[in-house]
């Protein structure tokens, strides 16, 4: 299962997940699904009901809470985590500077209620700031672009609210679940957090050199090589037991 973030279409992740050998469902958190859900721990309660069966769960920046947040159930439904440009905290405090500056996300919160097209661009834009190969990356975003978000504002403003109180530091810390972080070299969305959060022996990171905030683009082959390599590690250790 793949679940997308903030305010996106899930199939902006397909020159990734097009890799996968297997079936792959993409979720999107969009007006269908958050208008049963109040809450990041509700949308997480709503997708273990449809999906129970065991399988790897994949998400990108706020799909990463619900997909970590999905495995600590221990329900069996996750057998594997893997997120992408994902955060356990997303703004930043005097105990966390990996997050967006707490001025800065509440800036972006006052505009996305006063002109949340304008500011949805203005954050999909963000995604590929600082891209080793951003000209590129915009060529290969203008189609999401140009098909909008399919998300209404009122929704988007609700799901914002999550990113600026979730904090799932203690989880990231314990999670029992095998788990792989992708993060971009480049991603100014959020600073890679790697060697500032200790996580277990069953979780590894892996920053992708260039990569910014959107994974699906010029870094999808990239992030599927260290995907695949967290695997053939997960692999070894089970032979080993």
């Amino acid at each position: 299962m793949v679940v997308a973030g903030w305010g996106v279409r899930a199939e902006m992740l397909s020159g990734l997940y097009g890799y996968w050998p297997g079936e792959v469902v993409a979720v999107s958190l969009d007006d269908e699904l958050l208008s049963r859900c109040q809450s990041l721990s509700e949308v997480t309660d709503e997708l273990l009901s449809l999906y129970p069966e065991p399988s790897v769960w994949m998400g990108w920046s706020l799909g990463s809470q619900v997909v970590m947040e999905a495995a600590g159930r221990e329900t069996g439904a996750v057998s594997c985590v893997i997120t992408l440009g994902g955060f356990p905290k997303f703004v930043a405090d005097e105990r966390w500077l990996n997050g967006m500056a707490e001025s800065d996300f509440r800036a972006f919160a006052r505009g996305i209620r006063r002109d949340p097209q304008r500011y949805w661009l203005h954050f999909l834009l963000l995604m590929i700031n600082g891209s080793a190969d951003e000209k590129l990356e915009r060529q290969r975003l203008k189609p999401w672009l140009e098909k909008g978000t399919l998300v209404s504002h009122e929704h988007l403003v609700t799901s914002l609210a999550w990113l600026e109180s979730g904090d799932q530091r203690a989880l990231w810390r314990s999670l029992a679940t095998p788990a792989l972080h992708v993060m971009g070299e480049n991603d100014i969305v959020v600073r890679s957090w790697a060697g500032d959060l200790a996580i277990p022996t069953s979780s590894g990171h892996a920053v992708v050199p260039g990569m910014a905030h959107w994974p699906g683009g010029c870094s999808a082959s990239d992030c599927w090589e260290a995907i695949q390599a967290f695997f053939a590690t997960q692999k070894a250790l089970s032979w080993a037991l």
